[in-house]
């Protein structure tokens, strides 16, 4: 029974399932711990206030977010201006460049530094050490003389423009990795309406051409395709013209719907694709 364009309240239509394979829960769990520590370099050195330089009992504490290092006493240093080659592995944030960084003079070396070109240089073993503190005299002074001291750097660690766009791509390991994305498909008001974790799309019956094919989805050209969940643009043998926009649950249904709308052809999985295509050909 066609239900009236007047329809208010949404009508589910069942996606397809597939099968989840038993690595994907473990995929899951790496890529939302992934997104976590992306999150974690990026904003905890802000919060906590990293790089810090520590003197205590005659030692040198140079201490960051991941990583921490101690400078004994009576380690040769030099104050001097460093040239950064490349970064081997860490980060570069302004305010907060620390990690190990190929230097032009001294080869690989472990850097605690706010990016700063003056620099004390320790003479540390197997890489040098390398701090910018705001007043290095003064570190100095504390370390030499053993007086327990707090020191940091004279640019802070700060969010910048460039900051956020990390940020940002990291939320969809967030979201993949907390839930099953969604993939939601209903009828409202004379319209199917597919919803995503991140887009919606409104196939207007009147203006849309529907199908049946037996094709599966082939190659990911742009999107996601995980278990579950295929959007973006696909490769397929014909439908389409040999590429579709996936609004999918599986990538091998026994028939999937395409709908042709505004010159793009999309591939959609509900459970009763034959019952999506009646409702399009009755209006």
């Amino acid at each position: 029974m066609t239900l009236p364009h007047t329809q208010s309240v949404p009508a589910h239509m069942s996606p397809a399932t597939e099968p989840v394979p038993r690595w994907w829960p473990w995929v899951r769990a790496a890529l939302f711990l992934t997104g976590l520590g992306l999150i974690g370099l990026l904003v905890l050195p802000t919060v906590l206030g990293r790089p810090t330089y520590e003197v205590q009992g005659g030692q040198l504490i140079a201490q960051a977010f991941q990583a921490r290092t101690v400078i004994p006493a009576g380690t040769p240093v030099t104050q001097e201006r460093i040239v950064i080659r490349r970064k081997v592995v860490g980060s570069a944030m302004t305010g907060y460049t620390v990690g190990r960084f190929e230097l032009a003079r001294h080869g690989l070396a472990d850097l605690y530094t706010d990016g700063s070109e003056r620099a004390l240089v320790f003479r540390t073993s197997p890489r040098v050490t390398v701090l910018t503190p705001a007043d290095p005299d003064a570190l100095l002074r504390a370390w030499r003389t053993e007086t327990n001291s707090m020191f940091r750097p004279a640019r802070p660690a700060h969010f910048t423009a460039w900051t956020a766009l990390p940020l940002l791509a990291t939320l969809p390991l967030l979201v993949i990795g907390a839930r099953r994305p969604r993939m939601e498909y209903c009828w409202e008001d004379g319209a199917l309406v597919v919803r995503t974790s991140m887009s919606s799309q409104r196939f207007l019956i009147g203006a849309t051409k529907a199908e049946l094919t037996r094709e599966g989805l082939g190659l990911r050209l742009f999107g996601t395709a995980i278990p579950g969940y295929y959007t973006g643009t696909f490769s397929t043998k014909s439908a389409g013209g040999g590429r579709v926009q996936a609004y999918a649950t599986t990538s091998k249904p026994k028939e999937a719907l395409l709908l042709r709308l505004d010159g793009t052809t999309y591939y959609l999985t509900p459970e009763h694709p034959h019952r999506a295509l009646e409702r399009f050909s009755t209006g």
